[in-house]
């Protein structure tokens, strides 16, 4: 199983130690964090976002969740590719940030097809992490994508990826 959880910080400046003193407490089964917020010369959003994926270990990551729902001013959502899983089409959340996890199996004609939509589509990423990753037993890349611009764009982006075969895609929206 992988698991991938992401935190919406309501407002970054109230909400951040809080969030941090829980992450820091279980930060051996976090094994990639990336955190982003708006920054300009005019601006510093308070509101944050940190994306976290998690360790195979379920009994720990259900601990972190469990502690992180009580924190006022925090959402939470999360994205899980399981072997016995269909991959999910629908969100049930709906708002203006979306990040999309994309399990791309080992196969070099998948991972070009991949690359080649994500370039395609590159006006509309405007986050992007990749990681290594184990799945059914081979090796495997985990993408993450923070998207923006046209809802109708984000759409045909995912969908053109659900239908590659040995790609698993997966959305949080906040």
């Amino acid at each position: 199983m992988i698991k991938v959880l992401g935190i919406k910080i309501i407002d970054r400046i109230k909400e951040a130690g809080l969030t941090q003193g829980i992450l820091s407490k279980y930060s051996s089964v976090i094994t990639t964090r990336l955190g982003f917020h708006e920054v300009t010369d005019s601006l510093c959003s308070r509101e944050a976002y940190i994306i976290l994926h998690l360790r195979d270990n379920h009994a720990e990551s259900e601990k972190l969740r469990l502690e992180l729902e009580p924190l006022g001013g925090i959402l939470i959502r999360e994205m899980v590719f399981e072997t016995d899983l269909p991959d999910a089409t629908e969100t049930t959340y709906s708002g203006s940030t979306e990040v999309i996890g994309i399990l791309v199996e080992q196969n070099r004609d998948v991972i070009i097809s991949v690359q080649k939509i994500l370039t395609s589509y590159g006006c509309y990423i405007r986050t992007r992490l990749g990681v290594n990753e184990i799945f059914f037993g081979r090796q495997a890349g985990l993408i993450i994508l923070e998207l923006t611009g046209e809802h109708r764009q984000r759409d045909l982006l995912e969908s053109d990826l659900r239908k590659l075969s040995g790609v698993h895609v997966r959305k949080m929206v906040f």
